[in-house]
């Protein structure tokens, strides 16, 4: 008796598994890992939207679950509600022309709606030549985006480096408050956004994609100038600024 029963529960559970309901149910599952593998914030909620869908229709036919079929229903109106709130808020966002620069520069596929509340939290500033951006061995209290100009880069007193318009200036220290590893100087009259670092960091604290999208920005940035860094100040016809 308990032999045939292990058989029969084994061969009801391969053909549940196997049939056009299980399908349903395994499909609902493998598209809500699916979204936990996205970026995008619009595209994650799209995927929990479908799985949800499929799971209120295998609840609902194959399993008789009223439960089940009352949260996956509540879930995807939580979805929608969310994905409507991005829409709006995409549709309002309204960009400068040197705004739309900088995030067709550095953050390219960020929600608009984000893009408007990270740029909101900083400063455009007109920077005159000679000015500190950063000091070395303090702590970096802003991150920085030159628009337009150049800053040059010291260490121990010694030019290192030059960040041109489009650079990030704090960025390897600015999100751990860690010293600067370099003193920012600006060469010439500069436009430049500013964030205070505490700022940054409470914001990418609410909202995690703006910190992905920052990250990359990084990343990409940290690559540029490693590349200008092998350029010889001097071989540019630089002059240290008065």
């Amino acid at each position: 008796m308990r032999t045939v029963g292990i058989d029969f529960y084994m061969e009801f559970s391969l053909e549940s598994a196997f049939s056009l309901g299980g399908l349903v149910g395994h499909a609902a599952f493998l598209l809500l890992v699916i979204s936990m593998m996205m970026r995008s914030i619009s595209m994650l909620r799209i995927l929990v939207i479908i799985s949800s869908l499929l799971a209120i229709a295998y609840d609902g036919i194959w399993l008789n679950d009223p439960v089940g079929v009352f949260w996956e229903t509540l879930l995807v109106l939580v979805n929608i509600v969310q994905l409507a709130i991005i829409y709006f808020e995409n549709q309002r966002a309204r960009f400068s022309p040197e705004e739309q620069e900088f995030i067709n520069r550095k953050l390219p596929k960020l929600e608009k709606g984000n893009c408007r509340r990270l740029i909101n939290q900083g400063l455009w500033i007109t920077g005159e030549k000679g000015a500190d951006l950063t000091r070395q061995g303090e702590p970096v209290s802003h991150l920085i985006y030159l628009a337009s100009g150049e800053a040059i880069i010291h260490s121990g007193g010694k030019p290192v480096a030059i960040c041109s318009e489009g650079s990030f200036i704090g960025e390897m220290t600015v999100m751990k408050g860690d010293p600067a590893t370099g003193t920012a100087k600006l060469y010439k009259p500069s436009r430049y956004w500013m964030i205070e670092a505490k700022a940054l960091r409470k914001l990418i604290n609410a909202k995690p994609e703006i910190g992905e999208a920052i990250s990359a920005a990084f990343t990409t940035g940290l690559q540029d100038k490693l590349l200008r860094s092998n350029q010889l100040i001097s071989a540019a016809g630089l002059e240290e600024p008065d």
